[in-house]
Order: structure tokens, then sequence, then C-alpha cells
């Protein structure tokens, strides 16, 4: 092999090794919400933890709650994709709809970062920040998109109120789970028969 060959080579292996900086941030910053808490991270503190300099983190994100809302989001996303991949897409879509919203419920608290986001009491800021941002349209929509969808496509899904709107009921039904437990609901059986009696009737016709 040329030196050439050689050197181009090297360099080819070396880039494929690097990380992006970007991922390297939003690791960091995962870290530090769980392991610190949300209110006790700061820029600061995830330029220290990212082995970089206030300033290079503040090029790539204007301040701290835009930091936050890029590392939850990967989070949602990869809750979507959880919740999607082991929805039975032969269920009728009131089925759909309940095992969809049980999935998220289930799966959050054992989610480090996205149990302190919307099941704890430390994550209220966050939640607001959160509400506050596209992030939650964006989620809402893809998750009423592999939940909601088939019940969209078969006309069953009910035309008495924007889709945002249904979008936000159901976020915050679930929050309502996630951040209060019940008193009364004492197993999955009947939380899965409150949630036909509760979100059916208002999303499906």
């Amino acid at each position: 092999m040329s030196h050439y060959a050689l050197t181009r080579s090297r360099a080819l292996c070396l880039a494929m090794t690097e990380t992006n900086p970007m991922d390297n941030i939003l690791a960091a910053a995962r870290r530090c919400y769980i392991n610190k808490g949300i209110a006790a991270t700061g820029m600061k503190e995830v330029a220290a933890a990212t082995g970089i300099a206030r300033s290079t983190l503040y090029r790539y994100f204007p301040g701290r709650d835009e930091l936050l809302i890029a590392t939850v989001k990967e989070e949602m996303l990869t809750l979507n994709g959880f919740i999607r991949e082991r929805l039975d897409v032969k269920l009728e879509p009131a089925h759909q709809v309940v095992e969809g919203l049980l999935l998220a419920i289930r799966e959050i608290p054992h989610r480090p970062l996205l149990a302190t986001v919307f099941a704890s009491e430390e994550g209220s800021r966050a939640r607001q920040v959160i509400w506050q941002s596209a992030l939650i349209v964006q989620f809402g929509e893809e998750l009423m998109d592999h939940v909601v969808g088939p019940a969209s496509v078969a006309g069953l899904l009910q035309d008495t109120a924007p889709p945002e709107v249904l979008v936000e009921w159901v976020y915050r039904l679930l929050l309502s789970f996630l951040t209060l437990p019940s008193n009364v609901i004492g197993s999955e059986e009947e939380l899965r028969a409150t949630l036909h009696a509760l979100l059916v009737p208002v999303l499906l016709k």
C-alpha cells in the first residue's frame, strides 16, 4: 500500500471512530439530568461533563431549555419507536389506543430521564418547558400516527374536536397517571378497563 493510501486509510478509520460532538453533548446532558437532577443541571455542568468550554456548548444550544428539549426529544422518539414495535397491528382501533397508552404508562417509569421529566415532582419545570415547545406536538403526532392512525383510516376518529386537541387530551391523561398514581386502580387490568371507559369514547365514534 502506498504512503498516500495508508495515510488516507488511517484518516478514514480515525473519522469513523470519532463521535459527533452533538451526540457527546446530548449524552453528557442526559447523564447530568439523571445524576444531578434537571434543576441542578445548567450549561456549566453539561460543558464540564462533555469536556468542552461553555462557549463551545453555546454554539450548539442557545440556552439550557433548548438543550433540555433536544435531550428529551431523543428519549421520546425512542419511546415512540418502542411503542410502535410492540403494538399488535391486528388489534381493533379501540384496543390500539388503549394498549398504546398502557405501554407508555408502563414504560416511562423505567426510563430514567423520562421518569424524571414526566413522573416526578422534580420534573415540573421540565414539563413546562417541553409543553411550550414544538417537541410535544411532534411526539403527539407520532404517537397518534401509529396508535390512533388505524382508527383515523377506518373513519372511526371523533371529529367533534381538532386532532391537536385530542393529542393534548391524551397527553394530559398520560401525565395524570404518571404523576398521581391512582388510589383505586390497583392492577393493569383495572387500568386497561378504565382507559377503555375514559379514553375510547372521547377518541372514537
